[in-house]
């Protein structure tokens, strides 16, 4: 067995790492992340020629990405046989550098439960069935969410439906707009895309008759036209939300996000985001819950029971992993 002579890791380890972290979601697809290796930490650091500087201008949903490939390495770390621990940095030396996860010897048994699911998990755009969610499910989600530091508010009331329908349907207005925002959108969403990006295969079907309950990503005319399917009548729909914001604050939530992605997979259920309003700074505010503790939103999900979908494409390692 070959050994990373950096690390003193064997290579397989190092690499079933990083093919967990890249299994991570991110927004259009992008993997805007590499990892550099140094003893027994991890270095996570954010790739800017993959950012979204029109559709993410804060880089609040870039963090929230990063944040879900930290959960994943550690997910992955802990079915390894090793504990891990996340400092997150704010170094004006490296500004690229966002966290370390250092690689201990106490692995959680129950991250390491989620690791047959890294690659399991899927963002499924296609409708589900009206079957609910049983409470004490929706309840066990919540709490991986806490795990992380952050919350998962269920949107039962229909006043915090219609706000969100509202806010998003302006945020799509806005988007649709917007020169810059499609011009990114054409460049990472469509057609053949073997290591990146969101190919056509992975968009879904329209909405027959009305407004979907999925993102419609479609960028293109050839996309726009995709066979319409019957979605849901009552989306089952949260909001994953934390006390504060900053980046610090946004690689919490994706770490919960990501936990809360994972644990539903094992359960048998199908996700997928809606997150055009969040992405409107202006629009965010309408998803809070009026009469709750303030929050700050920072994605939505979409739960249910749907058909299995194809994967999306992953990057290799070898072009993720930064050997000096």
């Amino acid at each position: 067995m070959t050994t990373d002579e950096t690390t003193g890791l064997p290579e397989t380890v190092r690499d079933d790492l990083l093919r967990a972290a890249v299994a991570a979601p991110s927004m259009h697809n992008t993997q805007p992340w590499r990892f550099r290796f140094v003893e027994r930490t991890v270095e996570v650091y954010r790739d800017r020629e993959r950012e979204l500087p029109a559709e993410d201008p804060s880089r609040r949903m870039l963090f929230i990405s990063l944040g879900a490939a930290i959960f994943n390495l550690r997910v992955a770390a802990a079915a390894d046989g090793m504990g891990s621990e996340v400092r997150h940095l704010v170094d004006q030396r490296r500004p690229d550098l966002i966290a370390v996860v250092e690689l201990g010897e106490r692995p959680n048994g129950q991250l390491a439960a989620l690791a047959p699911y890294l690659t399991e998990r899927r963002t499924n755009r296609e409708p589900f069935t009206d079957e609910r969610l049983p409470a004490q499910l929706r309840t066990e989600l919540d709490l991986c969410a806490r795990m992380e530091g952050a919350v998962l508010q269920w949107l039962d009331t229909s006043a915090r439906q219609w706000w969100l329908r509202m806010a998003t349907n302006e945020a799509v207005a806005a988007d649709d707009a917007s020169s810059a925002r499609t011009a990114e959108r054409r460049r990472w969403v469509g057609g053949d895309r073997p290591v990146d990006g969101v190919p056509s295969s992975a968009l879904g079907s329209r909405a027959a008759g009305g407004e979907s309950v999925a993102r419609d990503m479609a960028a293109t005319q050839a996309d726009a036209v995709r066979p319409v399917a019957a979605f849901e009548r009552e989306p089952q729909l949260a909001v994953l939300a934390t006390r504060y914001d900053g980046p610090i604050e946004w690689l919490r939530a994706g770490q919960a996000l990501e936990h809360v992605l994972l644990e539903a997979t094992a359960r048998g259920l199908s996700m997928s985001l809606l997150n055009q309003a969040i992405e409107h700074e202006e629009l965010r505010a309408q998803i809070n819950d009026p009469l709750g503790p303030w929050q700050r939103p920072q994605t939505v999900i979409r739960f249910g029971y749907g058909s299995s979908v194809p994967p999306t494409p992953r990057r290799a390692v070898g072009d993720v992993l930064i050997r000096d």
